[in-house]
């Protein structure tokens, strides 16, 4: 939990200027035909998070959100990722916000540039064009995955100068510091405002529940907790210590996770939150039934 006065003043409205730019990315590998992640008899997926993709769908559209770029599956390569990111980024200004989201597998892989102190860069499982993330060997991940180091470079690339604040959410396994804050110095250079909520520790995994991961279902039911349906406005950091109190109510088995939050220039307490529904929210965690599970538009 992060410590300030409770008593905080809400963000004004000068402070929530700017436009609102959604990359969205999610994959349940349920596309993937050679490897451990996709279906049986290969693998032993797919994921669940095509649920909690669509409750971020959700989400900006109740925001009144109009510049959301989606991947999903096959459109989530490498190359698509970097493409997408650099897409938004020319969309974005002076105080601009860019909200990138992913739910997918997360991994480690061996530090190839002894950067980081334990040895292992963290990794979004990514795809190729035909939707596998790895083979039987466990080899081809090297060709497909991104890198930490990989994704740091091609955000501050591309959001330099722009003078918009980024926010980060990662709902996948060892993510905590897949965006290198304290040791990647593009970071420094950039002199980027950027906050990074993500499911759990590097060295843990983030749980699904069946119908979206833990953190997901978790940060929404935040936004509702805090959300007074008459256009209240809070900060980053009231999200995130929200969102680990419902992630405490709600978890029902032996797995934890500690949900991260970390963070290079503005603290948190000074970033607000923006997206905020248009009226009363309910999460879709907190709905009677979930309809979810289609598969997302691309």
């Amino acid at each position: 939990m992060l410590e300030f006065d409770e008593d905080i003043e809400p963000p004004t409205e000068e402070d929530m200027k700017g436009e609102i730019h959604v990359l969205l990315v999610g994959i349940d590998y349920s596309c993937d035909s050679q490897s451990w992640a996709g279906p049986p008899p290969t693998g032993h997926g797919p994921l669940d998070t095509k649920f909690a993709y669509q409750m971020m769908e959700e989400l900006c559209a109740q925001c009144g959100v109009t510049s959301v770029t989606k991947l999903w599956n096959q459109q989530a390569t490498r190359d698509g990722l970097k493409a997408a990111i650099q897409q938004v980024a020319d969309k974005c200004g002076q105080d601009d916000h860019f909200i990138f989201y992913y739910t997918g597998h997360g991994d480690r892989l061996d530090d190839l540039d002894n950067a980081e102190a334990d040895g292992k860069d963290e990794a979004l499982c990514l795809v190729d064009a035909q939707g596998n993330t790895d083979d039987a060997q466990m080899q081809y991940r090297n060709e497909v995955w991104m890198r930490d180091d990989e994704f740091v470079e091609t955000i501050t690339n591309a959001f330099e100068g722009r003078g918009a604040d980024l926010l980060f959410l990662f709902d996948c396994c060892h993510s905590s510091s897949m965006c290198d804050f304290d040791s990647n110095e593009h970071w420094k250079d950039s002199q980027l405002n950027a906050i990074s909520l993500s499911g759990c520790q590097d060295d843990e995994t983030s749980a699904g529940t069946g119908k979206g991961g833990y953190f997901t279902r978790s940060l929404t039911q935040a936004v509702q907790d805090l959300n007074t349906g008459d256009e209240s406005h809070f900060w980053v950091a009231q999200v995130y210590n929200a969102c680990v109190e419902e992630y405490k109510k709600h978890k029902k088995f032996a797995h934890t996770q500690h949900i991260q939050i970390s963070y290079t220039g503005q603290d948190p307490v000074n970033i607000p939150w923006v997206l905020n529904p248009e009226g009363e929210y309910t999460a879709p965690a907190n709905a009677a039934m979930i309809t979810y599970g289609a598969p997302p538009a691309p």
